[in-house]
């Protein structure tokens, strides 16, 4: 099947509908791969001598297509081992690291440190996920304890720095992710505790929340029409210290310039 370009809006709610998460990933993951797309537009294909906008049949066509989108998914794997890269020199032997649910980046951060023989401890809270990221920690050999979300204001005295991951990050720097990653952030910042996101470029995310509120629905709940209870909450830019993405080490207020490099 073809999908327009016009169409990624549609495109991003089937495919919610299919993981069962938040739009913010997929809507941000589908503009870029768009724009990936059409920035090649009159571009010669990788295997071809033949401008692609010329091309009669839909052969060549979808070829092209086929091509742009496996070199984009490349890049894509190729991120978080970037970002892992980045990240790892942070964690010093010695450190607790305190992280929000599970996320993937920030496994393959502590990995990457475990394998450069750092010695470190992890505190993962319970959330919805918690469990799992903990028993994939241990499973690899790294010091994980599961806290409750309640307690993160007794043991954020001995934590060294806060490492989460990200659903999204918007135009002011400001962090979507998890429900309960937001009182993480106000009490790491209450006791100047360093606040990192790893987040993937591809999850820059073209929206300016100010407040919760200000998060569409799409975003927050997995069933807009229902509500209830919401999936994600929004941090502020002014809690977080430094993002590691694959497109290097990012301050919040850099993340609008970035944003602007790759939809121009």
């Amino acid at each position: 099947a073809v999908v327009s370009t016009q169409s990624t809006g549609e495109l991003s709610r089937q495919l919610k509908a299919t993981a069962g998460t938040s739009t913010t990933s997929v809507v941000s993951g589908c503009d870029l791969f768009v724009r990936f797309i059409t920035l090649s537009r009159g571009q010669k294909g990788p295997s071809s001598d033949v401008d692609i906008l010329e091309c009669k049949g839909f052969d060549p066509v979808r070829k092209f297509l086929v091509e742009r989108g496996n070199l984009f998914m490349n890049r894509l794997k190729d991120s978080r081992r970037k970002i892992a890269q980045l990240a790892y020199p942070f964690i010093t032997d010695g450190v607790t690291v305190l992280t929000v649910n599970i996320s993937r980046v920030v496994l393959e951060i502590l990995t990457k440190a475990h394998e450069k023989s750092k010695k470190f401890n992890v505190l993962v809270t319970q959330s919805e996920e918690g469990p799992y990221m903990v028993n994939q920690l241990n499973g690899r050999g790294i010091q994980a304890t599961q806290i409750l979300d309640a307690s993160i204001g007794f043991v954020m005295e001995r934590v060294s720095f806060v490492l989460v991951g990200a659903v999204g990050v918007v135009e002011n720097g400001g962090l979507i992710n998890k429900l309960g990653t937001y009182p993480v952030a106000v009490m790491a910042r209450s006791l100047n505790k360093p606040f990192y996101v790893a987040v993937e470029s591809f999850k820059f995310y073209r929206n300016y929340p100010l407040s919760q509120l200000d998060l569409p629905n799409d975003d927050k709940y997995q069933d807009p029409q229902q509500k209830g209870h919401p999936e994600v909450d929004f941090t502020p830019p002014k809690y977080i210290n430094k993002l590691f993405s694959d497109l290097g080490v990012l301050t919040p207020s850099a993340v609008s310039d970035e944003l602007i490099k790759l939809y121009i």
